[in-house]
């Protein structure tokens, strides 16, 4: 009877600690980050483009150390035929701390012609060293005409590095009820059909970042902005869908329910009863 007492208590205690045990064994340590070369940011000295003129990018990385021989490839601005018209490799030597690289590069002197339409293009930057690879996407707009204002369509990670990086309008257009379900942390709730009449709470110096659930009400609401003399507005490709789905936090301000016992937590109270039915058993067999 005590080795059956002692194997459910045993039990009891690895179902108790298993969930933070797995948890300290899987959770990202920020010691790895610090030993791992990270883009720190990708931009463009502008975000809206027209033909024939040149575009610097800047790309910023993070080194733990010296590094030699990291593979830095940039490509972007895909036409209809899916050549990349915007292509360009080098290699470097990094030293600890971050490291800036600058890439000029000129768009076509006729659009049409080399197959790039007016909208969203993406500029793709891999980095490579050993084993490992590190990749970063930046968005821009062309447009037909000089000084035209557009939006430009963001993926969710580039979205994500303005947030950490840069002092930025975070915009939710969707219900207040969808908000208050899930939204990106620091974010402002406008509902879209709002937007019209309350964009005097917004500041125009800032860039602003629109989401909403999947990515269509946040272009109408990119839009709005845009006709009322707004001319840093950043669309969220994918809204809060993509965000989650990339693994991103999201926040909730609704009224919960008390939370139900996990499933280590209902183990861990089977096997103390089952202790205890042991115990009382074995105390009745003496008598």
């Amino acid at each position: 009877m005590d080795n059956k007492i002692f194997l459910v208590t045993a039990l009891v205690m690895l179902s108790a600690f298993a969930g933070a045990g797995m948890q300290n064994a899987f959770a990202f340590s920020p010691a790895d980050a610090d030993n791992a070369i990270k883009i720190v940011s990708l931009s463009t000295d502008k975000d809206v483009y027209h033909s024939n003129e040149e575009m610097e990018i800047v790309l910023s990385l993070y080194s733990p150390g010296n590094v030699s021989n990291v593979l830095v490839e940039v490509s972007g601005v895909k036409n209809r035929g899916g050549k990349d018209l915007i292509s360009s490799s080098r290699k470097a030597t990094l030293t600890p701390g971050e490291n800036e690289m600058t890439f000029i590069k000129k768009l076509p002197s006729c659009s049409p012609c080399a197959g790039i339409g007016v909208g969203t293009y993406f500029i793709n930057v891999s980095v490579a060293y050993g084993d490992e690879v590190v990749n970063a996407t930046h968005s821009i707009a062309i447009t037909p005409n000089p000084n035209q204002i557009t939006h430009v369509n963001i993926v969710v990670e580039e979205a994500k590095r303005l947030i950490e990086s840069e002092d930025i309008t975070l915009l939710d257009v969707r219900t207040e009820a969808e908000y208050h379900t899930a939204h990106i942390e620091g974010a402002t709730l406008i509902p879209v059909s709002e937007l019209s009449n309350r964009t005097e709470e917004l500041n125009k110096s800032k860039k602003i970042v629109v989401y909403c659930r999947s990515g269509h009400r946040s272009v109408t609401a990119s839009g709005i902005l845009i006709e009322q003399g707004f001319d840093r507005v950043y669309n969220v490709l994918g809204g809060i869908n993509a965000w989650e789905e990339s693994g991103y936090a999201v926040v909730s301000t609704a009224t919960s329910t008390p939370e139900q016992p996990g499933f280590e937590a209902v183990l861990a109270i089977a096997g103390l009863l089952t202790v205890a039915y042991l115990i009382k058993r074995r105390k009745v067999s003496f008598k």
